[in-house]
């Protein structure tokens, strides 16, 4: 059985509630204990779906981390920051605020999106993220621009742009106006 096979099993355990040890491909004693155990209570499905499986995990760092968990995190910027300028420049300047200003060797996410909804790299997803003090080893880092002001109420388009609309910078007092038709204008 594959590395990637006993992963899945071992998820899939923990997820029941039982203790298989670490989410590490290998088939050792407390993933037995654990399987014997679920086999005692009648083998019951889990509530929720198991991913298919996959011969693909993604490990980090030196001591190869499974990566099991992805963090969504917002970049805390308003709709107009940077509105002018590409999602190659806003995570350049994601780099620089993590490298300059808080000292780290990169940028701690290992993706970023765009308000527009394009995607571009970060880090790499081979090495370990900086995006949550003490929970980074096996996690992917994601960065949604935007998130600063916003709202439960808030429509849609206050803080991402859709399709073939630009934002545009803050007029008479309103930060979050954007072009298009006048009864597309955000509240």
């Amino acid at each position: 059985m594959s590395k990637a096979a006993i992963s899945l099993i071992q998820s899939g355990l923990r997820d029941l509630g039982f203790s298989p040890g670490p989410v590490d491909g290998l088939f050792g004693a407390r993933t037995r204990s654990a399987t014997l155990a679920w086999l005692d209570e009648g083998g019951a499905a889990a509530e929720r779906a198991l991913a298919p499986e996959t011969s693909l995990i993604i490990f980090q760092g030196k001591a190869r981390y499974p990566v099991h968990e992805i963090v969504i995190h917002c970049s805390a910027t308003r709709p107009d920051w940077m509105h002018n300028e590409d999602l190659t420049a806003q995570r350049a300047e994601i780099r620089r605020w993590h490298m300059q200003d808080r000292g780290w060797r990169d940028i701690g996410y290992h993706w970023v999106i765009g308000r527009d909804g394009k995607l571009l790299p970060g880090r790499a997803e081979t090495e370990i993220g900086a995006g949550v003090e003490g929970h980074n080893r096996g996690v992917i880092h994601i960065c949604l621009m935007g998130g600063a002001g916003s709202g439960e109420q808030d429509r849609f388009d206050r803080h991402f742009t859709c399709p073939g609309r630009q934002p545009s910078p803050a007029s008479s007092g309103d930060r979050h106006a954007y072009t298009g038709a006048p009864d597309q204008r955000s509240q």
